[in-house]
């Protein structure tokens, strides 16, 4: 499959059937994600449509790709795919959305496409930077590599999905352990 070339689209330009936006999306240029994730190592594959919708324009699709994550609890690393499905809002005239309500003081109201929606201002959309977005949302913010990852003992570091140690786990004191106390005294 081609490589994606598109990364800013002018709206104008784009033709009354659509644009079709399929190809792959090379890791080099998906700076940002690769950033925020342990590593990203094989391209990105798109199939997108570019759509104009009365006054915004949607782009749909699909995604295939993954990156990988390290999981919070073990430390060990695990393959995340990004996001199947794509459905965004893309508005050529963000400033137009936005209305300036005079009796409140300097406050800003969205009135217009303000769920999933990206803004093009002067009718440029930056592809990558959209996607890059979307899946940066995606990433969970405490990355697990399973539901059930019992993480690293806490007194010799032994990875407890691996083996069991056999340290002794401390017991953590609780702040409402007075609260108990009081009650067992009445």
């Amino acid at each position: 499959m081609r490589e994606l070339r598109e990364s800013i689209i002018r709206l104008d330009q784009v033709p009354a059937e659509g644009l079709g936006l399929k190809g792959v999306i090379a890791p080099a240029r998906l700076e940002r994600l690769a950033a925020a994730v342990a590593s990203l190592d094989r391209p990105v594959e798109v199939d997108l449509r570019l759509q104009r919708e009365s006054d915004v324009y949607l782009l749909t699709g699909s995604v295939h790709g993954s990156v990988t994550l390290e999981c919070e609890y073990c430390r060990g690393t695990f393959e995340q795919p990004l996001p199947q499905r794509l459905f965004l809002s893309v508005d050529p005239n963000p400033e137009r959305a936005l209305y300036r309500d005079p009796s409140q003081k300097g406050e800003v109201w969205v009135m217009e496409h303000a769920d999933e929606q990206v803004e093009a201002p002067e009718g440029e959309l930056d592809l990558i930077g959209a996607l890059e977005d979307e899946w940066l949302l995606a990433i969970p913010h405490s990355p697990r590599c399973a539901e059930g990852c019992k993480g690293l003992c806490p007194v010799c570091g032994t990875n407890r999905n691996e083996a069991e140690c056999g340290c002794a786990q401390p017991r953590r004191e609780n702040p409402f352990d007075i609260l108990a106390q009081l009650k067992k005294d009445e």
